[in-house]
Order: C-alpha cells, then sequence, then structure tokens
C-alpha cells in the first residue's frame, strides 16, 4: 500500500467517524432533553412522598379511611417506578451513544497503526484551508470519545437511586443542571469540532 492509499484510508475512516458522532451527538441532546422532565417528575413524586410520610392522617378529618395513606404510598411508590423505569432506559440508550462513538473512535485508531509507517510526518500535521491535520482530528476524536464517556459514567452514578433516596430525588434537577453546566464547555467544544472538519467531510463526500 502505498502513502497515498493509507492517507486516503485513514482520511475516509475519519468522515464516516465524524459523520457517526454527528448523529450520535443528536440523539445525546434529545435523549438529554427528554430526562429533563423525567427527573422533574421524579423530583415532585419523592418530595410529595416525602411529605406523605410526615403527615398523621390520624389527626387529620381523613382518619375514617383507614388505609388512604398506604395507597397514596402505593400510588406515589408506583409512579416513581415507572418514571424510573423511563430513565434508566434513557440511561441505555446514552450507553449506546457512548458504545458507538468509542467504537467508532477506536476504529478510527487502528486505521491509523495500521497505516502509522506508511504516512510520513508531513502528511500528519498538514493543515489546508478546507481540511485540519490528521493529528489534529485525531486528538479531537479522543477528547470527544473521553467526554461521552464521562458524562455516561457521571449521569448513570447520578441516577443510581432507591426509596431510600428521598431527598437526593427531590434534589436531583438541580444535581443535574450543576452537570450540564460543568459540561456545557465539552459539548460546545464536540460542535466546534463537528464546524471545524465540515468543511473537510464535504469535500471526500463530493468525491464519493
Amino acid at each position: 500500500m502505498t502513502e497515498a492509499v493509507a492517507l486516503q484510508s485513514l482520511q475516509q475512516s475519519l468522515r464516516r467517524c465524524f459523520d457517526v458522532i454527528e448523529k450520535q451527538q443528536e440523539e445525546w441532546n434529545l435523549v438529554i432533553a427528554e430526562c429533563d422532565s423525567l427527573i422533574t417528575t421524579l423530583s415532585n413524586l419523592a418530595q410529595q412522598l416525602q411529605s406523605c410520610k410526615k403527615v398523621v392522617f390520624a389527626k387529620t378529618p381523613l382518619s375514617e379511611y383507614s388505609d388512604l395513606q398506604e395507597r397514596l404510598w402505593f400510588k406515589l411508590e408506583s409512579a416513581m417506578d415507572l418514571t424510573l423505569e423511563k430513565l434508566n432506559d434513557k440511561i441505555c440508550t446514552l450507553q449506546k451513544v457512548r458504545d458507538s462513538v468509542s467504537h467508532h473512535v477506536g476504529s478510527v485508531l487502528y486505521v491509523y497503526e495500521v497505516n502509522a509507517e506508511k504516512l510520513v510526518l508531513d502528511a500528519c500535521v498538514k493543515r489546508s484551508s478546507i481540511s485540519p491535520s490528521i493529528a489534529d482530528m485525531l486528538e479531537w476524536l479522543q477528547d470527544i470519545e473521553k467526554y461521552y464517556r464521562n458524562q455516561y459514567i457521571q449521569r448513570k452514578l447520578l441516577l443510581h437511586l432507591n426509596y431510600n433516596h428521598l431527598s437526593e430525588m427531590k434534589n436531583l434537577p438541580q444535581a443535574w443542571r450543576k452537570l450540564e453546566d460543568n459540561a456545557s464547555s465539552k459539548q460546545q467544544s464536540v460542535q466546534d469540532i463537528l464546524l471545524c472538519v465540515s468543511y473537510f467531510r464535504g469535500a471526500g463526500h463530493e468525491k464519493e
């Protein structure tokens, strides 16, 4: 395999990977938005259940309904179960996004390693008006993979809750927003990278 063929193979792999990342980013953002409303719902249910457990129904006008408090607990806990199940489904989708990004980034790095001996340094660090350097793009892909990996782990841990964590559930929206705020610069970085490689990707697709 000549240097030109090795370079073309790596460039094609890079384009495919960035195409996948763009689609996965859209999926990620959609799922995060869906999680926002579910987290608010879970917080409200936790607050209601916490309040319900503090009330002594025997000392209220509702005392004649002996099983009312128990029925309310059951209703609230069932609603919380359903909400947690939906959130777990969303986390599974985030895991698929992370796995897809990791797989495709790994594929690019494999293609690079296989062809590394055929690629001279100048070819890897050369930039043009329509293309960042190979070295830049490889570094960016590793940063993106790390971002999704860390974000998935943090969100999964944050949602590892049960009925013994009512206070944490009640305060979940604040913790979720804090995680979003901390990740905003990294998320913007992913968008900036996709913008930087837009001409590179477009030029390759035109040839195809």
